[in-house]
């Protein structure tokens, strides 16, 4: 969805958007739904308010067992949209306020929806996914599921110079 810059006015216009094209289909896994609500108004000549929230399920696998599971997607986010110049300041460290983080510096006076909205449902899906907190995972060994079954492999008894190790953690 694409909003040019001189439509929006100062009177807030509300938009709802229920389907996921936007949404990537790369290590996230796949969107089932989602629902973005969105609130737009004219700040001044040359900033916009975008507000909304953003609601999904997705699929994807746990992290750790492989388990096929639908997880849920949450987001609520303010940007400031703007045609100003963005102040190009030499290349150093410096403090970054709250109202630099949420600016956007438009090239073209064009405000890409779609982005916002995929930007939004990247930054909250987790690092790492689990079908359940306890998740045990896949043994390395035998490969098998266990949440489900209990490993198949045998003991290793062989005597390496590490086995005193052991003796020490079973007392």
């Amino acid at each position: 969805m694409r909003l040019l810059f001189e439509e929006i006015t100062g009177k807030t216009q509300r938009y709802t958007i229920s389907d996921t094209h936007w949404f990537p289909v790369l290590d996230a896994g796949l969107l089932l739904a989602a629902t973005a609500e969105l609130s737009i108004s004219r700040y001044d000549r040359e900033t916009i308010s975008v507000k909304g929230q953003l609601e999904g399920k997705r699929e994807t696998v746990c992290d750790r067992c492989g388990e096929h599971i639908e997880a849920e997607l949450h987001s609520e986010f303010v940007y400031q949209v703007t045609t100003k110049e963005e102040d190009e300041l030499e290349l150093r460290e410096m403090e970054c306020s709250d109202e630099d983080a949420i600016t956007l510096y438009l090239r073209e006076p064009v405000i890409e929806i779609d982005d916002i909205l995929r930007e939004q449902a990247l930054l909250v899906v987790p690092l790492r996914t689990l079908c359940r907190e306890d998740c045990k995972g896949i043994c390395a060994g035998c490969g098998a599921s266990l949440n489900k079954e209990t490993c198949r492999c045998t003991p290793d008894t062989s005597s390496s110079p590490f086995a005193v190790l052991g003796k020490i953690s079973k007392r």
